[in-house]
């Protein structure tokens, strides 16, 4: 058994003119459609191929004529419409994620063959940046403010006005906002002051990766990273910061 969503039926969702041609383009385990001529497209929708489609065609029929009713004119091509749009809409979706995923790879392949010198500097910044975020311990909006002891009924607003007053270290990692717990004075519950000052006295060319990445690394003026010393040699870490952003005198 199998039911076809007709090119009457394919204009009707596509909003387009009149499909031209003898090829068809059919959907099973992943959906194959191209344009034709005037950019109308036919859909094979077939049960047979694929089993959860007669879920898809039952919820349909469900949807337009109540358990019990009789099957009037016109139903049937109204189940047909629901049927091609939840099935293109689930097939285009799946389509999509695979052509983006793909077009990443190709476009990674492609930039790391490229010549230009500026392009790759940015790509190595941006692989930098990647892994000092991937390295960093980070704490999301809600646990920022019970780490500073601020009230969390609105961590986003809350945190918005700590961010307003440049104090501290702010990221966005998958859309959310991201904050390095290596600046939480945890015992005061307050940002490093000497982080604060620090932030206060970079350069604008010191982006809050960059001091991320000083921060992280390790320096010969301590035992460890200029980060875990924030606490216990506040005014070394600041020295030292200063010596970083001196500009280079060339003799």
């Amino acid at each position: 058994m199998a039911a076809a969503a007709t090119p009457n039926k394919i204009r009707a969702l596509t909003g387009r003119g009149r499909v031209r041609g003898e090829r068809a383009f059919y959907a099973s385990q992943s959906l194959d459609a191209a344009s034709v001529d005037d950019g109308s497209v036919i859909v094979s929708f077939s049960l047979a191929q694929n089993p959860r489609n007669l879920v898809i065609l039952k919820d349909a029929i469900a949807a337009v004529a109540p358990k019990g009713a009789q099957m009037k004119e016109g139903v049937l091509a109204t189940v047909l419409e629901k049927v091609g749009e939840r099935f293109l809409r689930a097939a285009f979706s799946t389509e999509f994620d695979k052509l983006i995923s793909e077009y990443r790879v190709m476009l990674r392949e492609n930039l790391a063959k490229a010549d230009d010198a500026p392009l790759k500097a940015a790509l190595n910044r941006a692989r930098i940046q990647e892994r000092i975020l991937a390295s960093t311990q980070m704490a999301d909006q809600s646990e920022a403010c019970e780490l500073l002891g601020l009230s969390g009924s609105n961590p986003s607003a809350t945190m918005k006005r700590k961010e307003e007053k440049n104090g501290l270290l702010r990221f966005t990692i998958d859309g959310r906002a991201a904050y390095p717990l290596l600046q939480f004075d945890v015992e005061n519950r307050r940002i490093y002051p000497a982080l604060s000052e620090i932030i206060a006295r970079r350069p604008d060319d010191w982006s809050n990766f960059r001091l991320l990445h000083w921060l992280t690394r390790e320096h010969l003026d301590f035992d460890d990273t200029p980060a875990a010393a924030l606490g216990r040699e506040a005014e070394a870490v600041i020295a030292a910061f200063e010596r970083a952003i001196e500009p280079e005198v060339h003799g």
